[in-house]
């Protein structure tokens, strides 16, 4: 008989029962858990659904015209119907003759075609030609385009001195060389 005894707790059975035990304590917890998370969410859907049905009865009161009607508050917020991106309009700031122009200020030194130079007693001269084939004479000091002005004519290059302002503000200068060709050189 007391063998037998034995055979009722040997290990497997032990192993067996400890984890049949463990399980039911862990029900236990869990059912007592759900139970109280249960209570919770009974409490927070409670709450939303005394919202929803406030919401849905100042529907209803709306459609059938007992209430005021929609108002849009702007305080602290954008216009709805403004686009989001503005166009910024950029102004040159230099000063631009309003008359009209005359000469060489109609014409903007990539328009012009140097084809001579000439050193005189009295100060070296250019000539140019526009796209037409019509010549001009320049001279140190011939206002160009709308705001150049040669600033100097050396043997074979005559050099432009241009005036732009940045986006800053600042008036900066843009010196431009116009070349002579050699007579078997093609134009460009």
């Amino acid at each position: 008989m007391y063998t037998h005894r034995r055979d009722i707790f040997s290990a497997p059975r032990k192993v067996f029962f400890c984890v049949v035990l463990l399980l039911a304590v862990f029900l236990v917890l869990t059912g007592a858990q759900a139970n109280e998370s249960a209570e919770n969410t009974d409490a927070s859907s409670q709450q939303a659904q005394e919202q929803y049905s406030l919401k849905v009865r100042e529907l209803i009161q709306f459609l059938e015209g007992r209430s005021d009607s929609f108002v849009y508050d702007r305080v602290g917020r954008s216009d709805p119907f403004m686009p989001f991106i503005k166009e910024k309009v950029v102004t040159s700031d230099l000063e631009v003759p309003e008359q009209e122009l005359m000469g060489m200020q109609k014409f903007e030194p990539g328009q012009l075609t140097l084809v001579a130079i000439v050193i005189t007693e009295g100060g070296p001269l250019a000539m140019v030609e526009d796209s037409v084939g019509r010549g001009y004479t320049i001279r140190n000091g011939t206002e160009i385009g709308r705001a150049g002005v040669v600033d100097s004519i050396a043997n074979n290059t005559v050099v432009i001195k241009q005036r732009y302002k940045t986006t800053a503000g600042e008036e900066r200068y843009k010196f431009v060389e116009m070349l002579l060709k050699k007579e078997g050189e093609k134009q460009q």
